[in-house]
């Protein structure tokens, strides 16, 4: 019983960067896994938590540590707690509790050992870790994706930036206990292995972590200047390997002089980048269904796309109000057109803009239209439509601090016409960036042509449903947007604000239910008088 209380009971001690030291007593606390450590930082300034916990990672090396629950506590002070080993607290006490971050700027430590225990911090970041790699790991397809892993939502509070060699090689530690459960001292299974946005600056393991079936390997987007850092993989038959968005790719002037480098190391390589081996010579270029820049845009340009075409399809194109600037422009084009319904379908479309095809060029700024109304009201009178997404293939053309312009192309069919085959399309828009981290659309330029469908999808056959107009349910996600719609439903109904916002909350946001709801209740005398105080 004695000895047990010897091993539970503690009282913390600090380490200080006043007067650093390091003996016995405190040794031995520090090297008790049962307790949590907090680390107190001095001088932080405005510098970024990913900077600083990736200093004191450094400085902690060869030893690693695992901060949890980094919390800013004053403008100059931050805290955060870990578990390590002894050998890497006495590797800051040899640096006098003093770091340095990458500009010079120096951060002072205090470190209280025995914070806290286990049973008080029930928090085990190493079962956390395997989890969060249990999930990103595909058995079948033997795919384990490490993907932007530093943002990795289920680690909570962990920071665990794997740009760290040794960070990594503790990860890959952990995936062994994620998906080898049973057998953790067999090397992973892992045919498909994927770093991207990752910052890694180079792989360096000591350790078989794979078995010799990987032949994919995907390290775009990352900092690796030399592609001599990745010599650690030469040994595997790799056979695909991206790395596109790394500086080294900016290295050659020639092309076959960066594919015979990265050969050197990847003897086995069939596949760089998306390109086939050899094909680089013939001047074939490099072809992607979507091409969305460096990726960081991609949830934007995927929603935007989504929401226009759902908008479009439905059955009055007036839902679209909203989407375009009130300086926007407009114009449409139409192609070769030989099929018959489609020629008589397009006559309807008397804003052609085609100056190949213009007899009378005075008409040529007149179908030029400027403005949402106008925009809008030649959209309406155009035949209902429904747009094939699975055949979109979307170009990202220019991206600036408040622009975005992208191509989309694909096809769709007229919706109420039978036997009507689908007709191409390419719109190319110019998106700016406005309040409230809203966009609209400033230039909207429209292509059609009635090239057969099995012609532009290289003669795969895919069949195309007619379908209704597709589900859309409003949603308002700004305040200038809500304001708005207050502003609106107080004009048409002359109730004061308070009232309007309630009617609007009670719909939803959707201001046709609103305003439907409103004059049900004036109609039977329900509508309180003080609402038009």
């Amino acid at each position: 019983m004695a000895k047990t209380e010897v091993v539970e009971n503690w009282e913390p001690l600090r380490l200080t960067h006043i007067k650093p030291s390091f003996n016995n007593e405190e040794s031995a606390l520090a090297a008790r896994q049962d307790l949590w450590h907090k680390f107190i930082l001095f001088n932080v300034g405005q510098y970024s938590a990913t900077e600083i916990l990736r200093t004191v990672i450094v400085a902690c090396e060869p030893e690693i540590i695992l901060p949890v629950m980094y919390k800013k506590e004053r403008p100059n002070k931050c805290t955060f707690l870990t578990k390590c080993s002894s050998s890497a607290i006495e590797n800051l006490v040899k640096q006098g509790l003093c770091i340095t971050l990458s500009n010079g700027q120096e951060l002072r430590i205090d470190i209280i050992l025995g914070y806290t225990d286990s049973q008080n911090l029930q928090l085990n970041p190493n079962r956390i870790i395997a989890q969060a790699l249990y999930y990103r790991y595909e058995p079948t397809k033997k795919v384990l994706n490490l993907d932007d892993f530093e943002n990795e939502k289920s680690l909570n509070s962990i920071y665990c930036p794997i740009s760290l060699p040794k960070v990594l090689h503790f990860v890959l530690r952990c995936t062994k206990m994620g998906i080898l459960s049973n057998n953790r001292d067999s090397r992973l299974p892992i045919r498909e292995l994927s770093l991207r946005y990752n910052e890694i600056t180079r792989i360096v393991f000591f350790e078989k972590f794979f078995n010799y079936h990987l032949t994919k390997l995907d390290l775009r987007h990352n900092q690796i200047a030399d592609v001599e850092y990745l010599r650690y993989f030469s040994e595997f038959k790799i056979s695909e390997l991206w790395l596109d968005g790394n500086p080294l790719c900016t290295k050659y002037s020639k092309c076959q002089d960066y594919v015979q480098a990265v050969k050197n190391v990847f003897p086995h390589l069939q596949k760089l980048d998306g390109i086939v081996i050899g094909m680089e010579q013939k001047f074939v270029p490099s072809i992607q269904s979507n091409f969305l820049g460096d990726g960081t845009s991609t949830c934007l340009i995927k929603q935007f796309v989504k929401h226009y075409f759902t908008l479009y399809d439905q059955n009055d194109r007036q839902v679209i109000n909203g989407l375009y600037d009130r300086d926007a422009l407009y114009s449409m084009s139409l192609g070769p057109i030989s099929n018959y319904i489609h020629k008589q379908l397009t006559k309807t479309f008397v804003t052609n803009r085609n100056l190949l095809k213009f007899v009378d060029y005075a008409k040529c700024q007149e179908f030029l239209l400027r403005g949402p109304e106008k925009i809008i009201s030649a959209l309406r009178n155009q035949p209902s439509t429904i747009h094939h997404f699975k055949t979109f293939h979307v170009d990202l053309l220019y991206e600036g601090e408040i622009h975005l312009a992208i191509s989309v192309q694909g096809m769709f069919s007229f919706r109420d016409i039978h036997q009507c085959p689908p007709m191409f399309f390419n719109r190319t828009f110019i998106i700016m960036k406005k309040e409230d981290n809203e966009y609209c659309i400033t230039n909207d330029q429209c292509y059609l042509d009635g090239t057969p469908a099995n012609t532009l999808l290289g003669n795969s056959e895919i069949k195309f449903e007619s379908k209704g107009a597709p589900k859309f349910i409003p949603t308002v996600f700004s305040v200038s947007e809500k304001e708005q719609l207050l502003i609106f439903l107080h004009e048409i109904t002359t109730m004061n604000m308070k009232f309007c916002h309630q009617y609007l909350e009670d719909a939803n946001w959707d201001i046709r239910t609103a305003i439907a709801t409103f004059m049900n209740m004036y109609t039977v005398n329900n509508v309180p008088p003080e609402a038009f105080v």
